[in-house]
């Protein structure tokens, strides 16, 4: 005996037709306005893109400005070539002595040809030369990084040290490295935020073209008393598909430029370390989503103008 649910079948007839309504019925509308569309698409896509791109790079930075202050905390000493035993055995006892040293390697001239060999702008001056210009070292790690300063000024001048280059200490490099972080943080939001409002502007007109095009037909849904979700969430669909196409696009570019950046290696992810795929597939979803709130935005703005409360 077979029975039949007709309640269950209206509920699927319904959801069915909403759904044909919303997503298909707004799709035919979107592709049907292409044209008016597209200067919105244009603009959401280059900020995106833009976005994408810089967010990399600042992660990038990021690691860099973290990588720089590891570094900071270990200062190098640079021994003589002609440095005597005994020299270095006093240098060495002596800041063994002092408290906010926490611990002292030693890098023979060897050892310190072939790091250079590894980083960018030593590789060529390492082989450019038959003999090794680099010199011998001892590196300390520091307990405290502001006292990375006094323990330079103290080892300057001793027998063992090169008179030339005494330590690896660079005072204005850290400062200088955030300051220039800082000024491409500002100028970068600065003009994201410029593009994001023309974007956004662009896009609500886009919608408000189609909610015109189609004013007749929102007309007759308001009379027969149709719901105001249903009235209003085809332009939703419309924008969120402004924006997903244009992020889509986006995050593309921002994975495929992230993969040759990362296929690229050597002195490229020198200077930006700390890209990987994964880094490119978190920037491309973060491109995409927000292209989705963007487009669904820009629309709900140009809704709550045009269609009536």
């Amino acid at each position: 005996m077979i029975v039949h649910f007709p309640r269950r079948r209206r509920v699927v007839v319904v959801t069915r037709n909403v759904a044909r309504y919303l997503f298909k019925g707004a799709v035919r509308s979107w592709i049907r306005n292409l044209g008016g569309t597209a200067p919105a698409l244009g603009s959401m896509t280059l900020l995106l893109l833009l976005a994408g791109l810089i967010g990399l790079t600042t992660f990038s930075l990021q690691t860099l400005a973290a990588h720089e202050a590891s570094d900071a905390a270990v200062l190098h000493v640079y021994l003589r070539d002609d440095a005597k035993a005994a020299d270095v055995s006093a240098l060495r006892a002596k800041l063994a002595a002092d408290q906010q040293v926490a611990s002292i390697g030693y890098t023979s001239k060897a050892a310190a040809l072939q790091q250079a060999a590894h980083r960018p702008g030593l590789s060529d001056l390492a082989g450019a030369s038959d003999s090794n210009p680099f010199p011998a070292s001892l590196d300390l790690k520091l307990k405290n990084i502001q006292a990375v300063g006094a323990i330079a000024a103290a080892v300057s001048g001793q027998p063992a040290v090169d008179p030339i280059l005494p330590t690896s200490y660079d005072p204005g490099a850290g400062g200088r490295l955030q300051t220039v972080m800082t000024w491409l943080a500002v100028g970068s939001g600065a003009f994201l935020s410029v593009l994001a409002l023309v974007a956004v502007m662009v896009t609500a007109n886009s919608i408000r073209a189609a909610i015109y095009a189609r004013r007749e037909e929102v007309q007759i849904m308001q009379l027969v008393g149709a719901p105001r979700w249903m009235v209003r969430a085809p332009f939703m669909v419309e924008g969120a598909l402004t924006g997903g196409v244009s992020g889509l696009v986006a995050a593309v570019v921002v994975l495929v430029a992230a993969v040759v950046g990362v296929e690229a290696g050597g002195r490229f992810i020198d200077l930006v370390p700390g890209l990987t795929i994964t880094t490119g597939l978190v920037a491309a979803a973060a491109v995409l989503l927000t292209g989705l709130a963007l487009g669904s935005g820009s629309s709900l703005i140009s809704i709550r103008r045009h269609l009536e409360t």
